[in-house]
């Protein structure tokens, strides 16, 4: 038998190695102490020996197992752990729980890695999330404060209200003689931003996101890139009609693609219509996982879009040729969360794109012209 083990799994046996369960490598069945190294495994019949391996499926510790109990939840294992190779080097190795790591007088554990402007050391918790956890460090590491991170055991015999208690005491063990817990949300979000310009057809999205996407290359160091709603669908989206189904899945493309060009530090402008409240929720959520959501309401009202149609798609959405087309036969739903609304009265494209940029960057006053 082999079983692969999950993140949270290779971290409780990282704290096991690390002595955060005392002396001995070994996982007990639960018995009312939470302070103790578990197994959990699907199986019933349990074979007396078998490896573990990791994310990679490489075997790296063999147990033998000396007892076990089958419960609804699966059969939990007691066992001797022998190492059979040293697991691949875990982010961040050298302020993770070791033997030889000094230990420190008082520590804050942020266990939902929010770095607070505090003066004490800072204790992070390894969730399984590499890319936030970064960010997290670099964050802290910008104060000078000292900055630890334990890794978040699997501990399926917790319940998720008893975790944190559990993370103090490990927290205590591992690092600090006292440990202040801190246990407000967050994140420490990247640098990379995605700007979304939702507004009926015609309202002029594209030609708006074009001069912001100008500008941003002049006036921002970052990587900057334009996901305009005809080009997306042609590259990104084809063979999709115009269902509310097919269009929830082309914004939601378009907010995949996005956010990941965020989590690498760039700017996404996208310019799709966007008119559902709910997709754009979606989006804005899939952003902030990595960094800035900016919703700029393109709100160019609907006799001026009409009035600019020049692929004549209104005129056939009245005559009943196109169904399901936004404004006419399907709600555009304004947005009430935007951060910024351009395009209503005679406001130009260079002055929607300024004021934009201003919200986007916070310049007071722009260097570049188109």
């Amino acid at each position: 038998m082999q079983l692969r083990l999950t993140r949270h799994q290779l971290n409780e046996l990282e704290l096991m190695r690390a002595g955060a369960y005392g002396t001995s490598l070994r996982y007990l069945i639960p018995a009312g102490d939470t302070h103790i190294a578990t197994l959990l495994v699907d199986d019933v019949v349990v074979p007396s020996t078998f490896e573990l391996l990791d994310t990679e499926a490489t075997p790296i510790a063999r147990v033998d197992v000396t007892d076990s109990l089958t419960t609804g939840r699966g059969t939990w294992i007691a066992g001797d752990v022998t190492m059979l190779r040293e697991p691949a080097t875990a982010a961040f190795a050298e302020i993770r729980p070791r033997a030889s790591l000094e230990m420190l007088d008082h520590a804050t554990l942020a266990v939902g890695n929010d770095v607070a402007d505090r003066d004490d050391a800072l204790i992070l918790v390894d969730h399984g999330d590499t890319e936030a956890l970064s960010r997290a460090v670099a964050t802290a590491r910008r104060t000078d404060r000292d900055v630890r991170v334990l890794p978040r055991p699997a501990a399926a015999h917790i319940v998720t209200d008893d975790v944190d208690a559990l993370l103090t005491h490990l927290a205590e063990v591992m690092f600090a003689s006292t440990v202040t817990t801190r246990r407000r949300a967050g994140r420490a979000r990247g640098t990379g931003i995605v700007v979304l310009l939702s507004g009926l057809s015609g309202s002029g999205k594209s030609t708006i996101a074009r001069q912001l996407t100008r500008r941003l290359r002049a006036e921002s160091h970052q990587r900057v890139t334009l996901l305009d709603g005809d080009e997306v669908r042609a590259m990104l989206s084809s063979g999709l009609g115009f269902s509310r189904a097919d269009r929830e899945l082309n914004v939601r493309r378009i907010g995949w693609v996005a956010a990941q060009l965020a989590a690498h530090g760039g700017i996404a402008v996208c310019a799709p219509i966007a008119p559902y409240a709910t997709m754009r929720a979606e989006m804005r959520a899939m952003a902030e996982e990595h960094g800035r959501f900016v919703l700029v309401h393109v709100a160019t009202p609907i006799e001026v879009c009409e009035a600019r149609d020049r692929k004549g798609l209104y005129a056939k959405a009245r005559a009943g040729e196109i169904k399901e087309f936004t404004g006419i036969s399907d709600p555009y739903e304004a947005p009430h969360d935007a951060d910024i609304v351009v395009g209503e009265g005679d406001e130009g494209v260079d002055d929607a794109a300024e004021r934009i940029l201003h919200a986007i960057l916070g310049t007071a006053e722009a260097s570049y012209v188109i």
